[in-house]
C-alpha cells in the first residue's frame, strides 16, 4: 500500500527495494529508485548486505568480526542515503535503510518477495571491470519475485 492507502504501481505492496553497495552504479540505482518511488508514492527500502568471509592460512581459519562488517556496511549505507538526500531526491519519501547479513543476491531475492519493484545497478564493486552485468545483478534479474530495473551509469 502507498501512503494514501491505494495500491502501488505494481498492485502489490507499495515498496520499492534498491540494493546499494557503495559503488557509483548502486548510487545511480538509488537515485533512479528514489525518483520512481516519488512518482508512485511508494516507500523506498534501501538495502545493503554483507557476508563474513573465511580466510585460511593452511592450518587455521579466521573470520573477521561480523559486528565490524555490519558496522562498516551500515556506515556505507548511511553515507549513500545521505549523499542522495543531500541532492534533494529523498524529500517527502518514506525511506527505510537496512543492513542484512548474507550474500547480496540472496538477500535481495528475499526482499523482492514483498516489493513492487527491485532496482539494482548494472555493476557493483565485485567482479572484473569488463563485465556487462555484475553477478548480483544477473542473479536478481533471473530470480527476483517482482519486476527488476537495472540502472546503468554512463561509465
Amino acid at each position: 500500500m502507498t501512503k494514501d492507502g491505494t495500491e502501488g504501481g505494481g498492485g502489490r505492496t507499495g515498496v520499492i527495494v534498491v540494493g546499494v553497495d557503495g559503488s557509483e552504479h548502486s548510487l545511480a540505482a538509488l537515485r533512479w529508485a528514489a525518483e520512481d518511488a516519488r512518482l508512485r508514492g511508494c516507500t523506498l527500502r534501501v538495502v545493503a548486505a554483507f557476508t563474513t568471509p573465511l580466510m585460511t592460512t593452511g592450518y587455521e581459519m579466521m573470520a573477521p568480526d561480523p559486528t565490524d562488517l555490519h558496522n562498516a556496511t551500515d556506515s556505507m549505507l548511511n553515507a549513500a542515503v545521505a549523499s542522495v538526500r543531500a541532492e534533494g531526491l529523498l524529500e517527502d519519501l518514506e525511506v527505510e535503510a537496512e543492513v542484512l547479513d548474507g550474500h547480496a543476491a540472496d538477500r535481495l531475492i528475499v526482499c523482492s518477495e514483498a516489493a513492487d519493484l527491485l532496482v539494482v545497478g548494472s555493476r557493483g564493486h565485485g567482479g572484473f571491470v569488463g563485465a556487462l552485468l555484475g553477478s548480483v545483478t544477473t542473479y536478481c534479474v533471473t530470480h527476483a519475485k517482482c519486476p527488476v530495473v537495472v540502472v546503468r551509469t554512463r561509465s
